[in-house]
């Protein structure tokens, strides 16, 4: 690694153990938390070379992100995250213009309802309304990928399988960013990881479980998808640090997959951290991780 990368990592890495970990072990409203994360999006900036016009998908509201002067059959159908209570087009617009941009693909990045507000399974359901809205307007599901990054991740998982379950036409595919996919908070990285993580501690993860869980246990299969019968769905590409508390959570869904008899890829990247492709200004290995996403996406344009 070459000194200034050393240097940026360090210095990202020491930024959110002071304004993202501390403030998340504090017993403070969840509403706060989440205004806090929102706070710190104007820090990561859109692209010059995206647009962005805001539109109704569905049930709820939506960003849509396009490249400039492109026209791309291409969608993405992006769920935030945000430990299922935070998390909005605000602090997810950057990523979704790296994604279009870098995908040369159409982003509907979903406002979709959080808890505790909105506990299981409006997430869901706003999700799914969003999905059905696409295919209604045409657009092939052959084109389409479904995106989740943290708990989004947990969502479009639960999407497709909640699609495929109803006969309804399946995405190309599944790209999961650091998912949260096991609520049960149980997996052995959780402890393991809990200092090497400069971002995610157990303690906010467990508030937001109990949160959207509400009467749904944390281990049934509706609301932790790694759990649910996993065949039939569409390739999946997982992305995951190796410094992250949540790092078992995307493993164990790349073996229940494989079981599965799912295509799936799952890069572990060293030293990285939770999310950190929304770092790719600062972060190589974050800008790599963004092109990985863009082949995957745009496999089908080589074939």
């Amino acid at each position: 690694m070459n000194p200034i990368q050393f240097v940026a990592e360090k210095a990202v890495r020491a930024t959110l153990r002071s304004t993202f970990k501390t403030p998340g072990k504090l017993p403070i409203p969840l509403s706060w938390l989440a205004a806090t994360m929102n706070a710190g999006a104007p820090l990561f900036k859109v692209r010059p070379d995206a647009r962005v016009e805001y539109l109704e998908l569905g049930t709820c509201m939506c960003a849509l992100v396009r490249p400039a002067n492109a026209h791309t059959d291409q969608v993405l159908l992006h769920m935030h995250g945000g430990a299922f209570f935070a998390g909005s087009l605000e602090t997810h617009l950057p990523l979704a213009s790296e994604l279009a941009v870098r995908c040369n693909a159409r982003v509907f990045l979903i406002d979709y309802r959080l808890a505790p507000q909105d506990p299981y399974p409006a997430a869901l359901e706003d999700g799914m309304a969003a999905y059905q809205a696409l295919l209604d307007l045409d657009v092939n599901p052959n084109d389409i990928t479904l995106v989740g990054d943290s708990a989004g991740a947990a969502h479009v998982l639960s999407m497709a399988i909640y699609a495929r379950n109803e006969g309804l036409p399946l995405p190309a595919g599944l790209v999961m960013i650091s998912p949260f996919v096991d609520l049960t908070l149980t997996a052995a990285s959780i402890q393991g990881k809990a200092k090497a993580d400069p971002m995610l501690s157990v303690v906010p993860l467990q508030r937001g479980v109990t949160a959207y869980c509400g009467e749904v246990l944390p281990a049934d299969p509706k609301v932790s998808p790694v759990f649910a019968e996993l065949e039939d769905l569409p390739p999946m590409f997982i992305q995951v640090g190796s410094d992250e508390i949540l790092l078992d959570d995307a493993l164990l869904l790349e073996q229940r997959a494989k079981a599965a008899g799912v295509q799936v890829s799952c890069t572990v990247h060293e030293g990285m951290w939770h999310n950190f492709q929304m770092f790719n200004a600062l972060v190589e290995k974050a800008d790599k991780a963004l092109w990985a996403i863009a082949d995957f996406v745009r496999r089908g344009e080589q074939e």
